[in-house]
């Protein structure tokens, strides 16, 4: 093989799926299930709140997520959890005071 061509690997960037959920997904199912079996693994609660609950939410996230971009969950969770106002086009301060000079504000 010449150093001009080179075998190319398809999905090469492609996201690690376990089951059909990203990664993160996965594991954000598998800590609430441990969390879970933390507070409630000797009660007579253990088996619809460690294993049923965690599995209802596996199936949210699979069927929840269908459609939407790689990432999409943790992009929301920063969404929410940041404070704050969104502009696509955010003055800077030094803008603002030739803005005022210029005008007058």
């Amino acid at each position: 093989m010449s150093l001009r061509a080179s075998k190319i690997y398809r999905k090469l960037d492609a996201k690690w799926k376990i089951g059909g959920l990203e990664l993160p997904d996965l594991l954000c199912v598998l800590i609430f299930a441990a969390t879970m079996n933390l507070f409630f693994g000797r009660t007579f609660l253990q088996i619809p709140l460690v294993f049923v609950l965690p599995i209802v939410m596996a199936v949210i996230f699979y069927f929840g997520k269908r459609g939407k971009p790689d990432g999409f969950l943790i992009h929301l969770i920063r969404y929410y959890l940041t404070p704050g106002f969104y502009s696509a086009g955010k003055e800077s301060q030094n803008e603002q005071t030739k803005r005022g000079k210029i005008y007058g504000g």
